[in-house]
C-alpha cells in the first residue's frame, strides 16, 4: 500500500532500559520485605517462650514436675513420671534444634554450659529465676522467666 507507514519490528533500546529498571525495582522490593535472621531469631525466642509459659501451665494442669533442658544444641521438655524424668508427650513439647548459627546462654554470658535445667514444680512455679539470651551473627533476644513463673519476652 502506497502511503503506508512501515512500522519497525521490536523495541527501542529506550523501552528496554525501562522494563529492566522495572524488574530491577521489583526486586529490590521483594528482598527489602524478606525477614533477615534478627526477624527469625526473634520469632524463635517468641516460640520458646509461649512452649515454655505452656509447660509451666501443663504442670500445674497435670500436678506433676515438668522441666525444660537447654543445651548448645537446642531444647527440649521433660516431666516426671514413675520416679524419672521422660520426654513431655505433645507436639508443643518436642525437641527443638538451634538453626541459623543460633546460641543460646544465661545473661551473664556463659555459652559454655553443656545442659541447663529449669524445673517448674506442680503449683507452676520454678526452681530458680533464668533469663536466657538467644543469639545469632544479627540479633539478640531475651526471655525471662520469674521467680513467679511468669514468662516474658524482653523488647
Amino acid at each position: 500500500m502506497p502511503g503506508a507507514a512501515i512500522s519497525p519490528a521490536g523495541f527501542t533500546l529506550i523501552e528496554l532500559l525501562v522494563v529492566i529498571f522495572l524488574i530491577g525495582l521489583a526486586s529490590a522490593a521483594v528482598i527489602l520485605t524478606l525477614p533477615g535472621q534478627g526477624a527469625a531469631l526473634r520469632e524463635d525466642a517468641e516460640r520458646m517462650a509461649a512452649r515454655i509459659a505452656a509447660l509451666r501451665d501443663e504442670a500445674v494442669l497435670e500436678s506433676r514436675p515438668m522441666a525444660v533442658w537447654f543445651r548448645p544444641s537446642g531444647y527440649g521438655f521433660e516431666q516426671r513420671r514413675s520416679g524419672q524424668w521422660l520426654p513431655a508427650v505433645g507436639q508443643s513439647f518436642r525437641q527443638v534444634n538451634w538453626t541459623n548459627g543460633t546460641q543460646i546462654a544465661a545473661v551473664d554470658g556463659d555459652t559454655r554450659q553443656k545442659q541447663t535445667r529449669m524445673v517448674f514444680d506442680q503449683t507452676g512455679l520454678p526452681s530458680a529465676p533464668v533469663n536466657l539470651q538467644l543469639r545469632n551473627d544479627e540479633a539478640i533476644a531475651e526471655i525471662n522467666v520469674s521467680a513467679s513463673g511468669d514468662v516474658s519476652l524482653a523488647k
